[in-house]
């Protein structure tokens, strides 16, 4: 190829590339400047966010402080009542060791409640009830499972032996509810049984009549406070449910979101998990009054746990 050849080659390669690097540095501008608008569109949509939802939390803030002196003086009541029910198990049970009664009966009402824990974060306080409620039965059931002679028996391993229908434990376990793995499970069944050892029927029906003096004062504190806990919580729900009618929901920040769920959860437990209906155990004899007596121990750790938990944060309580 000849010199002149060579030149006018030049004179047409050189033009486009010249275009094609033009073409993509105008690419890369435009490309810069679309991202440019998606961060600027992004960051006032993030501040439009914010400022909407900032009367939510407020809201929490003054829902918090307006619960805050009713969170404390319950926890203090649930904590006193669950101190003297330990005290007063050692005092109307034979001694035995290694472990004295009131470690039994406060071991036995912390692992009810920790077995709830990978729940709360998640669950509603009605389907918490429910559960607490299935709890007694199931602590009932157990109690039955002690009194059977068999129960007595050193070949004894545990609750899935002498309660027909755990038998299928194994293959239950994988669907059931915490609380119910718990209750079906050899340590809890040796612990429950242990206590239960140490307890006739005239000492165990003493034991709950003492209790119920203290439960009461607990009860009446609760029913007093209950308004407080209530209407905070409903202020919440309220709340919820306007934005469901809003541009800017409160799931976008989800922070402020669990916050607020970790507030109403504590709020309706505290309103509503209760014992009142225990006193009737006064007048009306029962069975086996150490069920009872340990429904109302997990009862009141659990009301001590999740409202000094909620003194201090409204994040949800996590396992």
């Amino acid at each position: 190829m000849t010199e002149h050849e060579l030149f006018n080659l030049a004179g047409v390669v050189v033009p486009i590339g010249i275009s094609l690097w033009s073409l993509k540095v105008a690419r890369r501008a435009e490309k810069g400047q679309r991202e440019a608008v998606i961060v600027a569109d992004a960051r006032e949509h993030r501040n439009s966010v914010a400022v909407h939802l900032q009367k939510y939390s407020d809201l929490l803030i003054d829902v918090r402080e307006a619960s805050k002196a009713a969170k404390l003086e319950l926890q203090k009541c649930a904590d006193d009542a669950l101190k003297t029910l330990c005290n007063l198990v050692d005092d109307h049970t034979t001694p035995k060791q290694p472990r004295p009664s009131r470690h039994l009966f406060h071991g036995m009402s912390e692992q009810i409640f920790k077995s709830f824990l990978p729940e709360l974060p998640t669950q509603y306080e009605e389907n918490i009830l429910m559960r607490y409620a299935g709890v007694r039965r199931g602590l009932r059931e157990l109690s039955d499972a002690c009194k059977r002679p068999e129960s007595n028996s050193e070949a004894v391993g545990g609750i899935a032996r002498v309660l027909p229908r755990w038998i299928r434990r194994s293959a239950v376990a994988r669907r059931s509810a915490p609380e119910q793995r718990l209750l079906s499970s050899n340590e809890f069944f040796e612990a429950y049984r242990d206590l239960d050892a140490r307890l006739d029927s005239p000492s165990a029906r003493q034991l709950l009549l003492t209790a119920i003096d203290h439960i009461e004062k607990f009860c009446e504190t609760q029913h007093r406070l209950r308004l407080v806990f209530e209407a905070n919580h409903d202020r919440l729900v309220a709340a919820i449910d306007r934005n469901m009618a809003e541009e800017y929901k409160l799931r976008e920040s989800p922070d402020l979101w669990s916050r607020i769920e970790g507030e109403m959860r504590p709020l309706g437990l505290m309103a509503r998990l209760g014992l009142a209906d225990i006193k009737y155990f006064r007048d009306h004899d029962v069975l086996d009054a150490l069920p009872e007596f340990v429904y109302a121990g997990a009862v009141l750790y659990t009301i001590v746990i999740i409202s000094d938990r909620s003194i201090y944060s409204s994040e949800p309580i996590w396992y």
